[in-house]
């Protein structure tokens, strides 16, 4: 595994540095993806969504990752427990949604929760003739300092298997830019 520009499964990478100050982090992304950063209404979170550079109504792969202040999620518990089961309330709106696994690791020097799901969605959005399609999405949740770190990887469930280790490698890539504790 090399950073700048390097190798992991097959892939190349490059670095991303965050400019936002709520996100405050560095990560690889897969080379000729695109990034785009994000906040949400009135600063609810800060996010970086990278995604394959496909043209067309193709569904493209995608990894988001969210950093939102504990105080800001609406959760009368501010425990990872309490923000992963309110994210598996919420996957379970989606058509046809299987919580396939939920297991833990350690991610950037905090315990983590690995959640895995199967759902349906709408391949493409503002379209009249959008159709609903199976998606894979794993979801890793971690809790930094007083913040929820969401790093999530959704692909099309016969591509999943394509950018998992792509994914595998951007986790292991994640560096905060100030030495944030927990």
């Amino acid at each position: 595994m090399i950073s700048a520009y390097g190798c992991a499964g097959g892939f190349k990478f490059e670095s991303y540095s965050s400019k936002d100050p709520g996100l405050n982090l560095m990560i690889d992304y897969p080379s000729g993806w695109i990034y785009s950063e994000h906040k949400g209404g009135a600063g609810t979170y800060s996010g970086v969504v990278f995604f394959e550079d496909k043209k067309g109504d193709v569904p493209k792969a995608l990894v988001g990752l969210t950093v939102k202040d504990s105080s800001k999620t609406g959760l009368k518990s501010r425990t990872l427990e309490a923000f992963v089961e309110d994210l598996i309330a919420k996957r379970s709106k989606f058509k046809e949604t299987k919580l396939l696994s939920k297991s833990k690791m350690k991610l950037s020097g905090a315990e983590a929760v690995i959640l895995e799901f199967t759902y349906k969605t709408l391949d493409k959005l503002y379209s009249v003739d959008a159709k609903l399609i199976l998606v894979r999405e794993k979801v890793v949740v971690f809790k930094i300092s007083d913040k929820f770190c969401t790093i999530r990887y959704e692909n099309g469930l016969e591509a999943f298997s394509q950018f998992n280790k792509a994914f595998s490698h951007m986790l292991a890539s994640l560096k905060f830019k100030d030495s944030q504790k927990q």
